[in-house]
């Protein structure tokens, strides 16, 4: 029963976090200025590694006491040591207060045109003690209407200890080419096992 309780709340602590794209733009534009790139360039700038510590031009716009961190594998700023990156030596995580409070953490794009074809990829490590407890969704917002691409939340285990490598479409073949926003949406638990960070995404034209 605990289990359950606690998928619900990352669910519903996740969907009440949608809040749509432009209002966020508007409030974090002063912020970070290279969310007036232009979309067709915007494109070519979504790849990251995080070896340059910065998240740019994915950005933080998470509510609350979590927060996405770019870590080094050999200082980890939460204190113990994820599974060793597939490449390189830092990655992006969410990262808890002192007291590890439990919250919803979003990264999302600046908005980019997508082509007919186009895939996202991306390194992912999820971690929770209760199976399930921890969620992590990647969202694709056009004119502010959301649609999940892939949820991930039952990688979210106890024992999972490697990180892996997700794949998935943003524009069909045969679509117009279109401005999006790419975003994830995740939850990070409070407990010392819980954990959530990605790496090396990579967008790939056909």
């Amino acid at each position: 029963m605990k289990i359950i309780i606690l998928a619900v709340t990352s669910i519903a602590v996740c969907l009440a976090g949608k809040i749509p794209a432009s209002k966020y733009s508007e409030e974090v534009k002063p912020r970070y200025p290279f969310l007036e790139v232009d979309p067709l360039t915007a494109r070519a700038l979504l790849d990251n590694d995080f070896e340059s510590g910065i998240e740019e031009p994915w950005y933080d716009s998470s509510p609350n006491t979590v927060h996405w961190v770019v870590e080094d594998f050999s200082s980890p700023a939460e204190g113990y040591s994820p599974p060793a990156p597939l490449n390189g030596a830092k990655y992006l995580r969410a990262t808890r207060d002192a007291q590890r409070t439990a919250g919803q953490v979003i990264l999302r794009t600046v908005t980019f045109t997508a082509l007919p074809g186009d895939e996202i990829s991306f390194d992912f490590w999820i971690r929770s003690r209760y199976t399930g407890a921890n969620a992590l969704d990647l969202v694709l917002s056009v004119d502010d209407v959301e649609t999940t691409l892939i949820s991930l939340s039952g990688y979210s285990t106890s024992v999972n200890l490697e990180w892996r490598r997700s794949s998935v479409s943003i524009l069909d073949i045969g679509a117009s080419p279109t401005d999006v926003t790419l975003i994830f949406y995740a939850y990070c638990g409070g407990n010392t096992d819980d954990a959530i960070a990605l790496d090396n995404i990579v967008l790939t034209p056909v």
